[in-house]
């Protein structure tokens, strides 16, 4: 049914920016509030994934055994591949065009796996930390070697997430079915970074009032 109700009066739509205009002072007073508890503070543990720097120690190998995997059944493929002829009806070995469609089919598949895997431990934070009261914040990253993490500075006001961290369900209120994970992003990088919502989180509300943005920051 199609509505009857006209384009928005100027009335309405100077109440809706008014509201909009309340909607972002209340933001902004309340991320002051919660970034006045890290004044004098140094460092601040905001999140711990609790488990070991060796983490991911296994990437690498199923990185590498899985690019290997590709890489010999592209060569396989490649040396053995047959076609019945239609000429004589024996098995004659394959056109090359199409065996070397198919082999790099197989390393581009083998590569694009490998690197993803990789990519994703590179991704993946072990802790989080508020420093200089509050205008810095230290992601420690795993290193795609699968020993040890990685430190990344980056200002607090530049990092945001579209994710809500809290809940209200589970131990800690961040537990969300079907969604293990939560992401906070960083200007100028192209990817998320990603937590474990089983880890340890010290204030999940205070994540989402200093980072969430429904609205993406414009570059």
């Amino acid at each position: 049914m199609r509505s009857l109700r006209g384009p928005p009066t100027l009335k309405q739509m100077f109440q809706l920016r008014w509201r909009h205009g309340g909607s972002i002072k209340m933001d902004a007073t309340q991320k002051r509030k919660v970034l006045s508890q890290f004044q004098n503070q140094s460092d601040v543990l905001m999140y711990d994934r609790q488990a070991k720097p060796t983490l991911y120690r296994w990437g690498p190998w199923v990185a590498g055994g899985q690019m290997l995997m590709w890489l010999n059944f592209a060569d396989f493929y490649w040396r053995y591949s047959m076609d019945k002829s239609e000429e004589t009806g024996e098995l004659v070995l394959s056109p090359a065009w199409k065996r070397a469609c198919i082999s790099a089919v197989a390393i581009i598949a083998g590569v694009s796996i490998g690197g993803g895997l990789l990519h994703y431990i590179s991704r993946s934070v072990a802790s989080m930390r508020i420093l200089n009261s509050g205008s810095t914040v230290r992601l420690e990253t795993y290193r795609i070697t699968g020993r040890g993490t990685k430190a990344r500075d980056f200002p607090t006001a530049n990092m945001f997430s579209r994710d809500t961290l809290y809940t209200g369900e589970g131990l800690q209120g961040v537990t969300r079915q079907g969604s293990p994970q939560y992401s906070i992003n960083a200007s100028g990088n192209s990817y998320a970074f990603i937590m474990n919502r089983a880890g340890w989180f010290k204030s999940p509300k205070s994540f989402d009032t200093l980072f969430h943005r429904s609205v993406l920051p414009t570059k």
